[in-house]
C-alpha cells in the first residue's frame, strides 16, 4: 500500500498537481488541511480516494472532517491538521491524542515544517507544506509505504521548475 500525504497547500494548485504527478500511483491521498478547496481539486486529478481534513483556515468549509481515524495497510491511523493540539508548541498533546485512539501512525500539518519520528510504537509525520513553505524549508509532501507489515515514511521535496 502506498499513501500520499500533503498539507497546507494554501491555494497553490500547481504545487498540488505537481506533487500528485511526482508521487505516482498511490492507493489513497490524505490532505491534512489548509485548504479544503485544494483537496477537492485533488479528487479531479487522481483516481485515488482522497481524505479531506479541515485546517485552521477551513472552519467555514462545508466539506472535510476535523480528524480521520482509519486503518490503512493494517496500521491504525489518526490524522488531523494539528492546530487544535497545539503542534506549534510541542507534539505531546497530539501524540497522546493518537495513543488514546490506538494509533500507530499519527499525521499532522499546520507548522509547514516537515517532520518524521518513529519511536517504535508510533510513527509521527508532518509532510511539510506542499504549497506555502516557510523559512528555508522546501515545499514537500509525504509518502508512506506499507509492505508485509512493515511501514516506511519519507518526506519528498517538491521540485519546482
Amino acid at each position: 500500500m502506498k499513501i500520499g500525504v500533503m498539507s497546507d497547500s494554501h491555494g497553490n494548485l500547481k504545487a498540488v498537481k505537481q506533487a500528485v504527478e511526482e508521487m505516482g500511483p498511490v492507493d489513497v491521498i490524505i490532505h491534512l488541511g489548509d485548504y479544503v478547496e485544494d483537496a477537492l481539486y485533488l479528487r479531479t486529478i487522481t483516481n485515488a480516494p482522497v481524505h479531506i481534513l479541515k485546517g485552521n483556515l477551513d472552519s467555514f468549509a462545508d466539506q472535510g472532517s476535523m480528524s480521520l481515524e482509519t486503518t490503512l495497510g493494517g496500521f491504525r491511523v489518526f490524522a488531523c491538521h494539528g492546530h487544535k493540539h497545539g503542534v506549534k508548541n510541542d507534539l505531546h498533546h497530539l501524540y497522546y491524542a493518537g495513543l488514546e485512539k490506538s494509533a500507530q501512525v499519527i499525521l499532522y500539518g499546520h507548522t509547514h515544517h516537515a517532520y518524521i519520528e518513529d519511536d517504535g510504537q508510533v510513527l509521527l509525520m508532518n509532510p511539510g507544506s506542499v504549497g506555502a513553505p516557510r523559512l528555508d524549508d522546501p515545499a514537500s509532501y509525504g509518502l508512506i509505504t506499507i509492505e508485509k507489515g512493515e511501514i516506511e515514511a519519507k518526506i519528498i521535496p517538491l521540485w519546482n521548475d
